[in-house]
Parts: C-alpha cells; structure tokens; sequence
C-alpha cells in the first residue's frame, strides 16, 4: 500500500499511523509509480476542479485489469468529464462531509483503466 500526500503534516501522522503504508509527500500530479496498480482509492482536492485533473492522472497509473475508485465533487464539470467514462457513478447525500468542516456535495466514482 501507498500514499501520495504533499502535506507534510498529513504525510507523517499518516506514515505514524499506519507503519504497512509507504507514504511519498509529493504533489500527486507530478508523481508517478514504479509500476502500475491493481487497485487506487482516493480522496483528491475539489478545489478548482483539481479532483478531475487527479482522477485523470490516478487513472493512467492502472494496470489493464486495474480499477479506479474515488470520491468527487458531484458538480457539471465532474458529471460531465468523469461520469461518461465511469463503470459506477453513486451520489452522496447531502451534506455528507458536514462534520468535516465542507457542504460541497459529493459522489463516489469507480472507473476502469482505459
């Protein structure tokens, strides 16, 4: 298991946390694996549109049976660019990251490598 996270806070409680996980702090859109995954799952940032730019990038990183599952923002831009080529497309209620401090809805969308 890996974990791409550029903040360095966030990176090391990760790393404390979890000692089976190799956590690389680095800016996920300039990162690529040694070797393509099987599986992904991520939580990217909605801000500016950039869940859609890292779910693009995630998705090149699969092997060619891999699968791709990640939370996005549920807005035109992402139904628009992501749910036509996704193999699921599920829609969180509302308000379900509230106690996280954000009301942005959300959905929850699984592709395939291309």
């Amino acid at each position: 298991i890996c974990a791409i996270e550029i903040n360095h806070v966030l990176a090391d409680r990760l790393g404390d946390k979890y000692k089976y996980v190799r956590v690389y702090r680095a800016d996920f859109l300039d990162w690529s694996p040694d070797q393509p995954f099987d599986r992904i799952v991520m939580n990217p940032p909605f801000r500016n549109a950039e869940d859609i730019k890292h779910i693009q990038h995630a998705r090149k990183m699969l092997k060619p049976d891999g699968r791709l599952v990640a939370i996005c923002a549920n807005g035109p831009r992402q139904r628009k660019q992501l749910q036509p080529i996704a193999r699921e497309w599920i829609d969180l209620p509302e308000g379900s990251f509230k106690d996280q401090g954000t009301n942005v809805n959300a959905a929850i969308v699984v592709l395939e490598a291309e």
